[in-house]
């Protein structure tokens, strides 16, 4: 079940909205719900924090409130990297900024039903496609564990052993990152020194004067100055590859 949240600060808008997917939900390829409509932000990141399983989250960019729709969306996805957010909104200028917080979609007001429709359709096809396993074959000792790339945020290596640092915890086993980077998928992961490597999927933000890396669970992690440029160049996190 795909379960939809709504904030804008206008309940009237909270209203409208509600009534036009209570029209398109039966017509999706995924049975959906509108599991909570809101004007206060924090209620939506209480329910990201309550509650896992497929979401997409409608947010307003200017709420009355002193988070914005971009603070909603930064902090969702501290709390659920893979959340999808679709900003719906008046304001044109800041789609950008908008794409650069890593929201899926960018819905204009006033919109149609239809472009609604779209964009809820196109999410729903890009968690479908995210439910494919990239396998990782790793073993620790007399344990054999595959290990689902997607869920890799980035690995670290210590003398001779790698750990995964992972969205449902960690996973040691004795390999070399040297050894390891070719059985891993090059769209997603990048080195970022020499026992260091990322999934490009979760990176947050990169500070280029500092060289320090901020992924979406929070850690920082350093950049060599060697690789500086590299990592610079790929800041764009890439869709998860199609079926």
């Amino acid at each position: 079940m795909l379960r939809l949240i709504l904030c804008d600060d206008n309940p009237r808008h909270n209203q409208i909205m509600t009534h036009h997917l209570q029209e398109i939900l039966p017509r999706l390829p995924m049975p959906a719900e509108i599991a909570l409509a809101t004007t206060d932000p924090r209620e939506v990141l209480a329910y990201a924090e309550q509650n896992d399983g497929d979401a997409v989250y409608l947010l307003d960019l200017e709420l009355d409130h002193e988070l914005s729709g971009l603070d909603v969306c930064r902090n969702l996805h501290r709390l659920r990297p893979t959340a999808d957010v679709i900003y719906v909104s008046a304001y044109a200028e800041y789609a950008m900024e908008c794409f650069q917080s890593h929201a899926f979609d960018f819905i204009l007001k006033p919109y149609t039903p239809q472009r609604l429709e779209n964009a809820l359709r196109d999410a729903i096809l890009h968690i479908q496609r995210s439910r494919i396993v990239y396998p990782l074959h790793v073993t620790a000792g007399s344990v054999t564990r595959v290990l689902n790339q997607k869920e890799i945020l980035w690995l670290k290596m210590d003398r001779e052993y790698v750990t995964a640092i992972m969205t449902s915890g960690e996973f040691t086993w004795r390999e070399s990152l040297t050894r390891l980077m070719p059985r891993l998928n090059p769209d997603w992961f990048i080195r970022i020194h020499k026992s260091c490597a990322i999934n490009r999927l979760y990176i947050q933000h990169l500070d280029t004067k500092s060289r320090e890396l901020t992924m979406k669970d929070g850690s920082v992690l350093t950049v060599s100055r060697r690789l500086i440029h590299e990592v610079t160049g790929v800041m764009e996190p890439p869709a998860a590859p199609q079926a």
